[in-house]
């Protein structure tokens, strides 16, 4: 009973340990004298619910079950990526009052194998198309003039946040953390990588101080970029169905772009 929390199953031992403490209170000639009140009590206990529980807790069982439930707390988030049966298994186990009886636990040590390897393909899968839509914003941004007016140094410094995004998305254990990942580079990194590059693209450009015909220049605007996904345009249309409907949105898209441009902004596609 000490380990009913990670073994929820064991609290009906409860019952039969209240059961025995109550008899226990009463002295040695009560207990053989009365012995037909509670033997076959006792012993229906000990065969139905004590012996069982004691098997599995001692035997293969228990770390078969541990496996499984571990599996089912740890990867829980990616879980909702699978249909409801697939991992039904699981949780039939983890709310059974007895694991040790039936098919609950092969049915589940199944699911485990199964599930592990589902999980393995999509991760890859999500990696894979991530880590595409990566190396595309990155090819992007090597074309551009200012990244390529930098030194092997300063287009280092540009590319970290392609890197740090690349190591983050390798070595992410959830799908939503991948997806959350790239998102995050797309809307926020990649925005910045373009600033920077155009920040440092300034620097370059200017000349040395102290240089022949070098004058003190006034400091340069930050460039200011929002992502073309971030735009709002205002249009009434619930969905686009015809191609007026395609033309009235793209014509709000058009205006709301133009804002951002009339306020100095880039935007980033």
């Amino acid at each position: 009973l000490d380990q009913a929390t990670r073994f929820p199953f064991v609290e009906r031992l409860r019952p039969v340990a209240e059961r025995i403490a109550k008899l226990a209170e009463n002295d040695y000639s009560y207990l053989l004298n009365q012995l037909p009140e509670y033997r076959d009590e006792l012993l229906a206990a000990k065969d139905d619910v004590l012996s069982p529980i004691k098997a599995f807790m001692r035997g293969r069982q228990c770390a078969v079950y541990n496996e499984a439930i571990a599996f089912l707390k740890e990867e829980e988030a990616n879980f909702v990526e699978f249909p409801p049966e697939e991992v039904q298994p699981l949780r039939d186990l983890a709310a059974s009052n007895s694991p040790y009886n039936g098919n609950v636990l092969p049915a589940a040590k199944s699911a485990v194998a199964r599930l592990r390897g589902l999980l393995a393909a999509l991760l890859k899968a999500e990696r894979s198309k991530a880590i595409a839509v990566l190396d595309e914003q990155e090819d992007r941004l090597r074309t551009i003039e200012d990244f390529r007016s930098l030194k092997d140094s300063q287009r280092e410094q540009v590319l970290a946040a392609s890197v740090a995004s690349r190591s983050a998305i390798q070595v992410a254990r959830f799908v939503t953390g991948i997806r959350d990942r790239i998102q995050r580079y797309i809307t926020q990194d990649y925005p910045a990588q373009l600033a920077l590059a155009a920040k440092l693209a300034v620097r370059v450009s200017q000349p040395a101080p102290g240089s022949p015909g070098a004058v003190p220049a006034p400091a340069p605007t930050p460039i200011v970029y929002t992502t073309a996904a971030s735009l709002r345009p205002k249009c009434s249309l619930p969905y686009i169905a015809t191609p007026a409907d395609l033309e009235e949105w793209l014509n709000a898209l058009r205006e709301a772009a133009k804002v951002e441009l009339a306020e100095g902004k880039r935007i980033s596609l």
